[in-house]
């Protein structure tokens, strides 16, 4: 009988301390920062804010991280290489490792600011792994279905199920213009 107490507290004490997925949305000034926590313990980043400031958008990064009890991120996801999301790459990296880079591949835009912080991006991307995203790909993290929907222009070629049907509260709507800046790049 005692045995039988002691293992109905132990699994009892498991799951208890079972995780959930936790999301933390990080106030970057601009672009949005997400970090998301699976119950696995593994970490999705998306986006770093700005450089600069004093460091303030990679601070506030890593005191989201601490309170998650995440020491690493797991994955760094770059939407696009615009200075709000991307910019805060290096600051980060020097408060937080970053094992895996996820982005759409080369940037688009080619003016001299642009050209500084994709290299500066780079310079930190090698030294982890580069993951470039396709639609319709998954990213390995344990717990979550994470799936790229659009990257570099292109997106999945079917539908998400229960997806794809017109939207009844937006009748007039029209496809805008292509946009050739990394905004239509995003993933």
């Amino acid at each position: 009988m005692r045995v039988l107490l002691i293992t109905l507290l132990a699994l009892a004490g498991s799951a208890l301390t079972a995780k959930n997925l936790e999301i933390y949305l990080i106030d970057v000034e601009g672009g949005q920062a997400t970090l998301f926590v699976a119950p696995s313990g593994e970490s999705l980043l998306i986006d770093t804010g700005w450089p600069g400031h004093n460091s303030r958008d990679a601070n506030r990064i890593a005191a989201a991280a601490k309170h998650a009890g995440v020491k690493k991120i797991d994955y760094l996801l770059i939407t696009h290489f615009h200075e709000d999301h991307v910019g805060g790459v290096p600051q980060l990296a020097g408060k937080l490792p970053i094992r895996n880079f996820i982005d759409h591949g080369e940037d688009v835009e080619k003016d001299q600011r642009a050209k500084e912080l994709y290299s500066a991006y780079l310079e930190y991307r090698a030294k982890g792994n580069h993951i470039l995203a396709k639609p319709g790909e998954k990213i390995p993290i344990k717990g979550l279905d994470v799936e790229i929907l659009t990257a570099d222009g292109d997106e999945i070629e079917s539908p998400l199920p229960g997806a794809g049907q017109a939207n009844a509260l937006c009748p007039g709507d029209r496809l805008h213009a292509p946009d050739p800046t990394e905004n239509a790049r995003s993933v």
